[in-house]
């Protein structure tokens, strides 16, 4: 099973002092079933997340990319329901403040809950609340290591796309 996941907002004020957000994050699993019903899978996750906030004309910005086991229960026979918890354990993540760049490296945990519809036997489409959370324990500056306490974590919805072969 392929399962993929996609969130996206961006905002402008446009005031005295103009600011903006713009954020996405996705996720593609590619799972294996576990039982005969397919409702337990387990396989792969990668997630990348990206936000840009810019205040009167600098610009902040986070990124990160992650990968690692994932678990998914069909909830019910017909697949509507669905949970599914990934660890990213490699959490590659970058942050720039205006002025300096630092590259960081960590773990990172991903909760789904979906609600997906059929559309034809093997393609499936919903919607998803989302718990992503990352802690980033090392950091790079300027090619200088040394540990880091950094952490992100986000609460969204998302459309979730799954198809199953």
């Amino acid at each position: 099973m392929t399962d993929f996941g996609f969130a996206y907002s961006a905002d402008t004020l446009n005031t005295s002092a103009s600011s903006g957000n713009t954020e996405y994050f996705y996720n593609l699993d590619i799972l294996f079933a576990l039982d005969h019903n397919r409702r337990f899978n387990v396989g792969w996750s990668f997630y990348d997340i990206s936000q840009t906030s810019t205040a009167s004309g600098t610009s902040t910005t986070y990124s990160s990319f992650d990968m690692g086991p994932a678990f998914r229960w069909q909830m019910d026979k017909s697949g509507t329901y669905s949970a599914t918890l990934g660890y990213g354990y490699l959490a590659k993540g970058s942050y720039n403040s205006g002025s300096t760049s630092e590259t960081w490296s960590g773990t990172s945990l991903f909760a789904q809950f979906a609600a997906q519809a059929p559309l034809g036997d093997k393609f499936y489409i919903g919607l998803s609340l989302n718990y992503y959370s990352a802690s980033y324990s090392q950091k790079t500056v300027s090619s200088v290591e040394s540990s880091n306490s950094a952490t992100k974590s986000w609460i969204f919805p998302m459309l979730s796309m799954t198809w199953r072969p």
